[in-house]
């Protein structure tokens, strides 16, 4: 039996099995996905395609981090992964409805963040090295958590079939949502405990990013950001996200379209995309060398069908009403379930210290 069993591995999830494993804990880190990270993945140039200098991803969830984020900072330096400023030289290009394009609009919406080196995915990647591997178990989708004696018995599905975990408390570090849509408890839960898991938004749930990647950052030589606001789309938010030797240009943006108005191929999607970003930046921006289409409504590790109908970015908020369920026995630790920084990077590991913090309380190791 587990002392403690942690249920996702995105940054929430590791980050606790690392505070837990510095202090000793036997615990086992599981998750429904073939890879670590969650809602942060970065992609690679292709295979193919000449390799820049250096060694860069592009995010294609979580972008940036800002200054006034202790913890994801603290981490980063513990991990030795460089942060760099977001790039916010020149003018804005905007977009009016009628397709007008503006240049000469001096706006930095993102000014003063910053980009993480490598990708997000550095983070994983680092993290991934400071947990044992035999403690992290890929592919096991919890199905049904059971009140036991001594803990609780947590019911998963894996490629060999359905194995039973025994553990004296279980950490779900998965938005709340996907709780209370895809585990079932016994002893059933009250009615309004699972009616707060379903009201409570999953972060970029409903979002759509899109990146280009060019062989350098052209529009730079032009006086512009790469910062960009459409009010026609399909992309409503652009930025530049390009390495910081400059060794690739990218640009990325937010669908600003509703997931119903997305459902088309992707080759259309994408090619609405370029015709996009050649009327706003020129036709240099027609020729990528990549591209790439992360659409989180379609992800059901992700999105529920609330996420998908959400018309706006939601404002998360803490689980108070689920503290201390079954005695303390389950407990909830992912970005929304934050106070400070919900819905964030910084957040998710504002919720896993707290719930370190608790499970020190409880008497973990004593």
């Amino acid at each position: 039996m587990y002392e403690v069993l942690i249920v996702g591995a995105g940054i929430s999830g590791m980050r606790l099995a690392q505070l837990l494993q510095q202090r000793g804990t036997h615990y086992c880190l599981i998750d429904a996905r073939f890879r670590l990270g969650g809602r942060i993945v970065s992609q690679s140039m292709a295979e193919g395609v000449q390799p820049e200098s250096g060694h860069h991803r592009y995010d294609l969830g979580p972008s940036w981090v800002w200054p006034n984020q202790p913890r994801i900072n603290q981490l980063a330096r513990q991990l030795g992964i460089k942060l760099y400023p977001q790039y916010d030289q020149g003018t804005l290009v905007y977009q009016d409805q009628f397709g007008s394009i503006d240049t000469t609009i001096n706006a930095a919406p993102m000014s003063g963040s910053l980009r993480v080196q490598g990708g997000q995915q550095s983070i994983i990647d680092r993290l991934s090295t400071k947990l044992e591997a035999e403690r992290v178990w890929l592919n096991h989708t919890v199905r049904s958590i059971t009140q036991a004696e001594a803990g609780v018995s947590v019911k998963c599905a894996t490629s060999c079939g359905t194995k039973t975990i025994l553990a004296q408390r279980i950490v779900l570090a998965v938005p709340p949502r996907l709780v209370a849509k895809s585990i079932s408890f016994f002893p059933k839960l009250k009615p309004e405990q699972t009616q707060v898991m379903g009201d409570i938004p999953t972060w970029m749930a409903g979002q759509s990013k899109f990146t280009a990647v060019y062989s350098k950052p052209f529009w730079r030589d032009h006086g512009l950001s790469g910062d960009g606001v459409s009010r026609i789309g399909p992309l409503s938010e652009i930025h530049d996200a390009s390495p910081e030797n400059e060794s690739r240009g990218a640009l990325f943006g937010f669908f600003g379209w509703p997931v119903q108005q997305r459902q088309v191929p992707e080759k259309e999607l994408i090619e609405q995309a370029i015709t996009q970003l050649r009327q706003m930046f020129g036709p240099e921006a027609a020729h990528p060398l990549q591209v790439s289409l992360q659409d989180w409504a379609a992800d059901p590790l992700t999105a529920t069908a609330a996420d998908v109908e959400q018309k706006v970015q939601p404002q998360c908020g803490s689980l108070t009403e689920l503290d201390h369920l079954w005695q303390g026995r389950i407990m909830f630790s992912s970005a929304e379930t934050a106070k400070g920084f919900s819905g964030l990077v910084e957040g998710a590991l504002e919720a896993a210290e707290k719930v370190f913090n608790d499970l020190i309380v409880y008497g973990v190791n004593h």
